[in-house]
């Protein structure tokens, strides 16, 4: 375990390191895949198109007749789905449409705006090239090729594509079981009345629509009160349901944090603090087959370092590469100093954009507390650990939300 904070590069090294329980794979439904880790390479069996036809409503000229603009007569006709193999002569052609199977002799489409049409014969006031208006089989996707590999997550822009190869079942990482909680004495329910010094249970609700993944099947576990006893018997009651278990609050220095000593007790700790603001009190690590995440009670804590590290991690669990999150470059429409020695993940406002650049601006409050710097911002920041003063026009990347959370 680090005897001091670590930085984040340091934490995806150890959680790529992290030995862990292989998910199984499960066959479903391609309708039901979006948003699902494949389990092992997608290989085509047909060429697509599977055979070669028009492109265009239009005339299906024989190839020896490409020159040959007057007198050619229609002697077919061909629609999309057509079985018949039809074979053109010198002199003929086919009346064809969109999508319809090529006749045998013929490589060019003529559009149908380009012809005139009387009695059946046709002349071509625009000579076309040859090859033109025809989609040749296998110009999209060869048969025996590779169209996703192992690892990648199935999008929307795949499902027509994996459809249209004749994938109607798709061989997928199962889903991740993940328990979690949230932890203090302090915690209520939005529905009740706060007296005192208690608070609102909002990570409760932040870590439903952050969990609410395709490859994830969460389940809330409750509360942890500040008591080692029920801490500890609560985590070992529910390791053999959940692959990971997640906690919100309980894992920074205090007196009443008890989650890392739990770890300690019972399993590995991988590493405790991070040289992240904000984030620091972090804490990873496993009991028995279980992997244990710490997440600082923070609620901005709880959502960066969720967007930042944690999803990459449980993509990473599902056969997914371990990379950092999409991002841009944006340039600082203000000026402030920072301490060094840690990265530092600013919330920003999206001021303008010229000529393709972005420039932002800090959001005023930036405490991890300050829960509405989540909804009011559009991303952070993130500002290197050497960095001691931003300067007006100092180039960082640009982390958004829409993105992170997704």
């Amino acid at each position: 375990m680090n005897n001091k904070p670590i930085k984040k590069k340091e934490i995806f090294n150890i959680l790529q390191d992290i030995k862990i329980k292989k998910l199984h794979s499960e066959n479903i439904n391609l309708i039901d895949s979006e948003g699902r880790f494949l389990a092992k390479d997608i290989q085509s069996s047909i060429n697509l198109p599977p055979f070669k036809n028009s492109a265009v409503d239009g005339y299906a000229i024989h190839d020896n007749d490409i020159e040959n603009q007057n007198g050619l007569t229609i002697k077919h006709r061909i629609v999309a789905g057509d079985n018949n193999q039809i074979e053109l002569l010198n002199g003929e052609v086919a009346r064809i449409f969109t999508g319809a199977k090529m006749p045998l002799n013929s490589g060019t489409v003529v559009m149908q705006e380009n012809v005139i049409c009387k009695n059946d014969i046709i002349k071509i006031n625009k000579k076309p090239f040859k090859g033109e208006n025809c989609r040749l089989a296998g110009e999209d996707i060869i048969k025996n090729q590779i169209i996703l590999k192992a690892g990648e997550k199935i999008t929307t822009k795949n499902i027509s594509l994996l459809a249209a190869i004749g994938k109607s079942s798709i061989e997928v990482k199962e889903k991740i079981s993940l328990g979690y909680f949230t932890s203090g004495n302090e915690l209520l329910n939005p529905s009740e009345t706060l007296i005192g010094s208690q608070i609102n249970n909002s990570n409760k609700y932040a870590l439903h629509s952050l969990l609410n993944k395709k490859y994830i099947y969460p389940k809330y576990l409750g509360v942890l009160k500040d008591s080692n006893k029920i801490i500890v018997n609560s985590l070992l009651k529910n390791l053999d349901q959940h692959s990971v278990i997640i906690t919100t609050g309980g894992a920074s220095v205090g007196d009443e944090d008890y989650l890392v000593d739990a770890i300690k007790s019972n399993g590995e700790l991988f590493f405790w603090q991070t040289a992240i603001k904000p984030g620091r009190p972090l804490a990873i690590g496993k009991i028995d087959k279980t992997i244990i995440i710490c997440l600082p009670g923070n609620p901005v804590s709880v959502y960066l370092l969720f967007g930042m590290i944690i999803k990459p991690f449980l993509e990473f669990l599902c056969g997914s590469k371990m990379t950092i999150p999409n991002h841009y470059i944006a340039r600082a429409n203000f000026s402030m100093k920072k301490k060094t020695e840690r990265l530092e993940w600013l919330r920003v406002v999206i001021d303008k954009k010229i000529d393709s650049e972005i420039y932002v601006n800090k959001y005023p409050k930036q405490g991890s507390g300050i829960i509405s710097s989540i909804s009011f911002s559009d991303g952070i920041i993130e500002i290197p650990e050497q960095v001691s003063k931003i300067n007006i026009g100092d180039k960082f990347d640009l982390y958004l939300f829409s993105e992170l959370f997704s």
